[in-house]
């Protein structure tokens, strides 16, 4: 019902990660923060590979919303994936990780180990409980029926190797891989047999997602303190990537590899519109 598509604030990071001047101090931060939502991106695209294999007529499904926690719609909550059916609802966040992925309950964490480096990040299903609370809120908000609200967090990295504290208790039947989703789909249709939402509901919902869904769109020059002139402008060659290009006649030249265009123009007016 809500394709995928690239969110904004990762086609500004790439956008940027290629313009920033080549002497600036936070060049590594922005190829970083670049890379890490670029795998976000691609985890989540790998999960549609399983999604396509729901019957369309029984599962609405809308990908990366971002809802109003109110109805004064200051403060949003987003949700990666979010699946539809007359007889509940599921929440997926989704983590493209790859290393040994630890989930500690002591600390309420996910530990990354990869290179022998260890990295922490917040515990991703307490994150989506948080995501199915706040969506709970907005059904409620908007006269929705009651309806069962199921969340997973699904690690969609083949190689990454997943433990689990003994004692995370039964918070790691939400953990899954990509691969096992439409099984535990399955499983959620045998013990919900009771249809909640009727056909008006369920129409009634996705144009009230798909009105209020709301896209990040970040100030990125703001967010990293960027000045305008810290930014190399012009237009850049298709073929080796590199500016600058110079117009003659009808056509683009490339001073760098002597590389020819004649549309090289329309991606630096999509570069400075972002």
């Amino acid at each position: 019902m809500k394709k995928r598509t690239k969110p904004l604030k990762l086609m500004k990071l790439e956008v940027l990660n290629g313009r920033i001047v080549q002497n600036h101090s936070k060049i590594h931060l922005i190829g970083s923060d670049f890379a890490k939502y670029q795998a976000g991106f691609k985890g989540e695209m790998s999960l549609d590979f399983y999604l396509k294999d729901l019957n369309e007529d029984e599962y609405h499904i809308f990908h990366d919303l971002r809802l109003p926690q109110s109805s004064n719609e200051q403060f949003y909550f987003q949700i990666d994936t979010l699946i539809v059916h007359s007889q509940f609802c599921i929440l997926i966040e989704v983590k493209n990780l790859i290393g040994n992925l630890y989930f500690d309950h002591q600390f309420d964490q996910m530990i990354r180990t990869r290179d022998g480096v260890d990295e922490t990040f917040s515990d991703p299903i307490n994150q989506v409980e948080l995501q199915k609370a706040q969506f709970a809120k907005w059904l409620k908000l908007n006269k929705f029926p009651e309806i069962p609200l199921h969340s997973l967090v699904a690690i969609t990295n083949p190689k990454s190797y997943i433990r689990i504290s003994p004692k995370y208790g039964k918070k790691s039947q939400k953990i899954i891989r990509g691969n096992t989703l439409v099984n535990k789909i399955n499983g959620y249709v045998s013990s919900e047999q009771e249809s909640v939402l009727l056909k008006k509901d369920l129409k009634r919902l996705t144009k009230y997602l798909i009105r209020e869904d709301t896209p990040q769109n970040p100030d990125i020059l703001r967010n990293y303190s960027i000045q305008r002139e810290e930014i190399v402008t012009g237009v850049f060659c298709p073929k080796c990537k590199k500016p600058p290009m110079i117009r003659l006649k009808r056509t683009w030249l490339c001073l760098n590899c002597s590389g020819k265009s004649s549309n090289a123009h329309e991606k630096a007016l999509q570069d400075y519109a972002l």
